[in-house]
């Protein structure tokens, strides 16, 4: 088996485990029913002010819940996954259940064997990141000769 085939499979399994529970949730379902489909509770949940909650089973997977029902679920989408042999290209939207009107996060991975840089990966901020990391040696300005002892100052 090479090592990016086994590499697929563990990452299939790590993410699979709460996808095939996951697609049977629908809206309407009570909080007990969509405890009983998973299985298990969420692993952590966000309160909002509106009185809804978002349960995130992992960072992949969440339903957005409003007295006691599901009214919507999200899973992370990644849109572009470029892999070259000098670097590759991550951009997904993470699962985000929160109320209309909010906004979920959105990740960006340049990996380069240079380093990994995280975040926007607008070009420019690319090379202000890379700037601001490699600091240029600055050498001291060179200080005025000192007054040579048998030479009497000028007037």
């Amino acid at each position: 088996m090479r090592p990016s085939l086994l590499s697929a499979l563990f990452a299939l399994a790590a993410t699979g485990c709460a996808t095939p529970a996951f697609e049977k949730l629908y809206p309407g379902m009570t909080a007990a029913q969509v405890a009983d489909t998973m299985g298990r509770g969420p692993e952590r949940a966000q309160e909002f002010a509106d009185g809804s909650t978002a349960w995130y089973f992992d960072e992949d997977h969440c339903v957005l819940m409003r007295g006691h029902m599901l009214v919507a679920k999200s899973t992370t989408q990644t849109r572009t996954q470029v892999h070259t042999p000098v670097g590759s290209l991550k951009d997904a939207t993470k699962a985000w259940c929160g109320p209309p009107g909010t906004d979920g996060r959105h990740e960006q991975y340049l990996k380069t064997p240079f380093g990994t840089f995280k975040g926007n990966v607008d070009p420019a901020a690319v090379t202000d990141q890379v700037n601001n990391s490699v600091r240029a040696q600055q050498v001291p300005p060179a200080s005025p000769p000192a007054p040579d002892a048998g030479t009497p100052p000028a007037p």
